[in-house]
């Protein structure tokens, strides 16, 4: 404001113009107070929405349908020096009774003794191996022709064997040490030497494999104590399938003494989980109270009451954690089941015990995995060769029937030509080239004499060794066509990626193969059917998908382990979808919080609106009140103005009357 003080007037001219526009200015102070208190309104909800995401987080912990908290498990050893193991998710619980008769070993052999770690070593090429893997041929010459700088080019090599110089105190102590990286008797070593002979101080490095320093060894652990004890053989001492869900790590072996392993519901897990659940939810209860609150006493209000959205999130939230499942038994369809309840205030309270009789068993005919239904987006299926894997929020609850037209299948070739009943393997006839799933490999067997069974074995493990084989397996088998053997090989992965090629290599005819042998895998294919109405699905591998914008099986997946014999014309069975109170509430939040059409994001437009709309007020207001501040300025600068030319005439008429008046005397 620019101020005119009334230096003319006197008039305190700039209290008067505030005066005179205090209206106005009441109007912009009102309309700014309240495009606060929208946007007051606006941050309470972008708070509210951190909690729902919290809560969503929690709820979705519990609705995991793969690794559910309710079927945790914990395992226990009677001697962790000897043995101790990991239990995944459902493992398999129970008291199993183990001996360890024997730890896998890796092979080693050591050379005979040198006077020094650099003596010189005879020229020429040293060929070694690691059980199947490809052979490596490395050339010792004038650059690496010592002990040592032959266990440099081993190691070089990186094929699985490490080279080291060991010292036994002896008069000759340094020996070349060669070393599996992997135990069992799969990953012994095996050298060709063609080092030349000695030759003076010059000596060539043999292996004792004679008298090796380390046999390459199995594991071997037994089951149980009775006569039909099992004793299962393993390459590692980490042991994965003896128990379904269950790693065993052997430490120490002690054949015969038992040792007593036990697997258990472990419901820590689950009770921390539901807690964090309860308290997040109450955590939005309080927030929202927080919000609507009204204090008669006092006359204070939350910022939010009132607020209809508010009202309606928090009734839907609560109408999501009274829900009943319908396809679980009414002994656990609702959160009372496990001891969640509604506090008189709408909060949640948890009693922990009555969730852990549940899944320790002590509720008849409940089990953890209908634990886990109550909250997940889980499927149950009338057929035991179709199986739930997920769905989405897309996905319907319901019941479909999934009809399969075709089950998935994996590569598989038999060789054109029989096999004989031994075949010998040199180095004249031991490579194979072939491709399977995408990957081109060449193999190399082992030199040696082979009976029919074990030339499929050795086939088998040198092509699954192959270092470029990660993440894909073959089988080979035998096939018996009119009294004569045929060698067959099979993918181990089922659907349209699945490939075997045979095309050449030394081995090829011994192994009766002829080049013409190719086959691929076919995925799955079929339909689901919702009220006798087709959605469409697509197949990979063994996995049956519905495509995503079907309008009741969006996203379900479904693993089909039928054989093309167990195929069935029509409907293979049915799958019925439930939603639990956890995936509920995952669907409702991202309901609300979905960013083009969740409640949310219209609320945030139109808080935007508001503010907008209340601002273009406050710009027009503002603009109002700046004219008429300039024209009350104007007005009384030129009344100020006008004052002093009175002023100045007064004081011109002044001056003449008194020279009139001084002429008067004079004349008399």
């Amino acid at each position: 404001m620019v101020s005119i003080d009334g230096l003319i007037s006197g008039l305190d001219t700039e209290s008067i113009v505030q005066g005179l526009l205090e209206v106005q200015q009441t109007q912009i102070d009102r309309l700014t107070l309240k495009k606060k208190n929208v946007l007051d309104q606006q941050a309470a909800f972008q708070s509210l929405e951190a909690q729902l995401i919290s809560f969503r987080s929690a709820a979705s912990r519990l609705s995991r349908v793969q690794n559910s908290v309710f079927e945790s498990r914990t395992v226990t050893s009677s001697d962790e020096q000897a043995l101790v193991a990991t239990a995944s998710s459902g493992a398999t619980t129970g008291v199993y009774q183990l001996s360890i008769e024997s730890l896998a070993q890796a092979h080693q052999v050591a050379s005979q003794g040198f006077t020094d770690a650099d003596a010189e070593i005879t020229q020429g090429t040293f060929t070694f191996r690691q059980g199947s893997q490809p052979e490596v041929t490395i050339t010792i010459d004038s650059n690496n022709n010592t002990l040592q700088g032959l266990a440099d080019s081993i190691n070089l090599a990186d094929s699985g064997i490490q080279a080291s110089i060991v010292n036994d105190g002896t008069a000759t102590p340094y020996r070349l040490l060669l070393t599996s990286n992997k135990t069992g008797a799969d990953y012994a070593i095996s050298v060709t030497n063609n080092l030349a002979a000695d030759s003076g101080q010059t000596v060539k490095p043999t292996l004792d494999f004679g008298n090796p320093v380390q046999a390459a060894a199995n594991a071997q652990i037994k089951l149980g104590q009775g006569a039909g004890a099992l004793v299962i053989e393993t390459e590692t001492n980490r042991v994965e399938d003896l128990i379904d869900g269950v790693k065993i790590d052997l430490l120490q072996a002690d054949p015969g003494r038992v040792i007593q392993l036990r697997v258990e519901n472990n419901t820590e897990p689950a009770v921390n989980a539901v807690q964090d659940f309860v308290d997040a939810y109450n955590s939005v209860v309080d927030f929202i109270d927080a919000q609507t609150r009204f204090v008669p006493e006092t006359g204070e209000s939350g910022l939010l009451i009132g607020n209809r959205s508010l009202v309606q999130i928090e009734a839907e939230l609560q109408g999501a954690l009274q829900t009943v499942v319908p396809s679980l038994s009414s002994d656990l369809n609702r959160l009372s089941s496990i001891g969640i309840d509604f506090t008189d205030q709408g909060k949640l309270t948890f009693n922990p015990s009555e969730l852990q009789r549940v899944l320790n068993g002590e509720v008849d005919g409940v089990s953890s995995e209908d634990v886990r239904r109550l909250f997940a987006l889980d499927g149950t299926s009338t057929n035991p060769n179709i199986d739930y894997v997920l769905g989405t929020t897309r996905t319907q609850e319901g019941t479909f029937e999934v009809d399969i037209t075709q089950a998935a299948e994996r590569a598989a070739i038999t060789g054109t030509n029989s096999i004989a009943a031994s075949t010998v393997i040199t180095d004249l006839n031991n490579q194979l080239d072939l491709t399977v799933d995408g990957q081109e490999i060449t193999v190399t067997l082992k030199s040696g004499t082979y009976d029919e069974a074990a030339l499929a074995q050795e086939l088998e493990s040198t092509i699954n060794a192959h270092p470029d084989m990660k993440g894909r397996a073959v089988s080979v088998g035998l096939a018996d066509n009119a009294g004569n053997t045929h060698l067959t090989v099979t993918s181990d992965t089922y659907g349209g990626s699945s490939q075997i090629t045979i095309r050449s290599g030394s081995a090829f005819a011994d192994l009766g193969f002829t080049g013409v042998e190719n086959d691929q895998g076919v995925n799955v294919e079929g339909v689901f059917l919702v009220n006798g109405v087709e959605e469409p699905a697509k197949g990979s591998g063994r996995l049956l998908s519905g495509l995503a914008d079907n309008e009741h099986t969006a996203d379900l997946q479904l693993r089909i382990t039928l054989t093309p014999g167990q195929v069935v014309a029509g409907v293979d069975g049915e799958i019925e979808v439930a939603r639990g109170v956890a995936a509920r509430l995952d669907q409702l939040i991202g309901d609300f919080l979905d960013s083009e059409t969740g409640q949310f994001s219209v609320l945030k437009d139109q808080y935007d609106a508001d503010a907008e709309n209340i601002q273009d007020s406050i710009d027009r207001q503002q603009a109002l009140f700046e004219k008429q501040q300039e024209d009350l300025i104007a007005q009384f600068v030129a009344l100020e103005s006008a004052i002093s030319e009175l002023q100045n005439t007064g004081d011109f008429l002044s001056q003449q009357f008194a020279a009139l008046s001084q002429q008067s005397r004079a004349k008399k």
